[in-house]
């Protein structure tokens, strides 16, 4: 029988949370999903609230914190907007999600107060990739702010409604929003 980590546990949260939504978080469901018993859920959480704080922290460490120092890792001059933007709006796969984040937080102050904390990473990022193009202070927070609302917009539009980014695009949006 395959151990399973507490890594193992989280990703499956993110996985039914993105599914399911919040109401799919419950020990003997994801154990069942899994095909182990609830013992293995309780082997790493003392109670499914502090799996559901974990499961917050999780998430911001995987899609917020990680990808931040992706892209310091690699950070090619300019490129770093480009590459956080071709994330976003082409290879989005968060948007499920963080959806299901955002719902949840509507009924849960704790989740709301992870939310927000996400929420002002991410755009302080964006703001200081555009500080670091050369943009003062103000733009850079105000252009940061609308690149994460259409980031995040984005997901919610139906199949067929535009067509998808392309490179290309994302490059061109680049120079503009670096003007």
């Amino acid at each position: 029988m395959t151990r399973l980590s507490e890594s193992d546990w989280l990703q499956h949260g993110l996985k039914t949370l993105s599914n399911l939504g919040h109401t799919g978080l419950k020990a003997d469901l994801m154990a069942k999903s899994l095909g182990v018993s609830r013992g293995s859920f309780y082997w790493h959480f003392k109670d499914l609230a502090a799996f559901k704080t974990r499961l917050l922290d999780y998430w911001r460490e995987t899609t917020t914190e990680q990808v931040i120092e992706d892209i310091e890792r690699s950070k090619k001059s300019k490129r770093a907007l480009e590459d956080l933007m071709s994330r976003a709006f082409l290879g989005n796969k968060l948007g499920k999600l963080d959806q299901a984040i955002r719902l949840w937080a509507k009924y849960d102050p704790k989740v709301a107060r992870h939310l927000l904390a996400v929420d002002a990473m991410r755009i302080q990022y964006l703001a200081k990739l555009l500080k670091d193009s050369g943009l003062d202070a103000k733009d850079a927070s105000s252009r940061a702010r609308f690149i994460y609302s259409a980031s995040l917009g984005s997901p919610l539009l139906p199949d067929g409604t535009c067509p998808k980014f392309t490179k290309g695009q994302i490059q061109n949006l680049v120079r503009v929003l670096q003007r």
